[in-house]
């Protein structure tokens, strides 16, 4: 009868056998020998279920993701966008990425060039959660689960704007089993709101007792122009640039990308990047930008040849879309203490640039009276409240010139 081994003396087979595939070799001694004599040789069918053990202890390489570029025609884009199929970059606010996918969830990619880019991130209508993405290259797994066979729809939209850093879309990484699916369509209905940072919806998220204004507290989704494109059912793009007016920037300079410069472009602090208007043609644009006061009076006729020259550069890039001038948000009507007199004047700017544009035969133009708010006192720019008051301004004229 063999005896049984001292405790501590020899290891098992499988042990033996695992020592020697995973880890460094072992020295056999004599003790071991003897001992191993005195063990009863495993019969075939245990040597067999050993191996298998073995095998099953192995470690199993999960399947590659499946890379999605980004210009696949199953991710959809609304905004102004330069896209490849390495990647879709933004430079904009309110830019929306739209996809659907059913089974495990996919990892999205995105870059920022700096640390202040934020998206919000919904799923189905649910109400967003923010990201931030770190600067450089991100890889975001989704947090959505899996999805049933007909999909779940996720939604990026831009949070913030171009001064903030631009951001690009990289694509998708699909795990084994996640499938994705032709997106809903955009509506057919289309706005355009340009402007400056009233427009991007800047620190539009900056509640007391907090009054946070850092790129964070930015929120393109609640300004005044994308709630009215959901309250109308509408695409919407937003050509905005935060202190840029038609002349000046809010500090005086005019040697930087002002309205004019970068309106044509993809991406407003790139020059060359030019945007086609037939890729995207608005039933209504809406121009507020009160952004060349804020260095203090304007020689009014000067600016009014200015405004007029703008307004002429949109409708050659749009002819066929009726174009709403509004005052600024910012401008103070003096309820504030404050003396009106740039409200006033911009308000007689916008006047002589629509008689102009009538007598030239161009009908679809037209001037809409929209609210002065204070912001907070800690910060001129706009709350998110304040916004929807200024969508409710602008709400009856849009319906109005187009229907809706």
């Amino acid at each position: 009868m063999a005896r049984a081994p001292a405790q501590g003396g020899h290891k098992s087979l499988a042990s033996t056998a695992r020592g020697r595939l995973f880890g460094p070799a072992t020295m056999i001694t004599p003790a071991d020998d003897e001992d191993r004599l005195r063990t009863p040789h495993p019969s075939r069918p245990m040597r067999r279920y050993l191996c298998l053990l073995l095998i099953g202890a192995l470690p199993v390489r999960a399947a590659a993701p499946t890379a999605v570029p980004a210009n696949d025609a199953r991710i959809a884009y609304m905004g102004r966008v330069e896209l490849s199929a390495q990647k879709a970059e933004m430079g904009y606010p309110g830019i929306t990425i739209r996809f659907v996918y059913r089974g495990p969830a996919p990892i999205m990619r995105l870059t920022g060039d700096s640390p202040n880019c934020f998206f919000n991130l919904s799923c189905n209508g649910w109400d967003p959660v923010v990201i931030k993405l770190n600067q450089g290259a991100n890889e975001i797994p989704l947090p959505t689960g899996i999805a049933p066979p007909g999909g779940w729809l996720v939604e990026l939209v831009r949070r913030t704007e171009s001064w903030m850093g631009t951001a690009s879309f990289d694509g998708l990484l699909l795990p084994a089993g996640c499938e994705l699916l032709p997106p809903p369509a955009w509506p057919d209905r289309r706005l355009m709101f340009i402007g400056d940072s009233l427009t991007c919806g800047e620190y539009n998220e900056r509640f007391p007792q907090e009054n946070d204004s850092t790129p964070r507290s930015t929120n393109a989704a609640r300004s005044y122009g994308m709630l009215l494109a959901r309250w109308l059912g509408a695409q919407v793009h937003l050509v905005s640039y935060g202190g840029r007016g038609i002349t000046r920037d809010w500090s005086g300079k005019t040697d930087v990308n002002i309205l004019p410069v970068f309106f044509p472009l993809t991406l407003p602090d790139r020059p060359g990047s030019d945007w086609a208007p037939s890729r995207y043609k608005p039933d209504v644009i809406v121009i507020n930008d009160g952004t060349d006061f804020d260095a203090g009076p304007q020689d009014e006729a000067k600016f009014t040849d200015a405004y007029a020259a703008f307004v002429g550069q949109v409708r050659s890039a749009y002819p066929g879309a009726f174009i709403l001038l509004t005052e600024s948000g910012f401008q103070s009507d003096g309820s504030d203490g404050r003396p009106r007199i740039a409200r006033d004047q911009l308000m007689r700017t916008m006047q002589e640039v629509v008689e102009r544009r009538h007598k030239a035969g161009d009908s679809r133009i037209r001037v809409v009276r929209t609210g002065f708010f204070p912001g907070t006192p800690t910060n001129g720019h706009l709350v998110a409240f304040q916004h929807e008051q200024i969508a409710l301004d602008l709400l009856g004229p849009i319906r109005e010139v187009t229907g809706w």
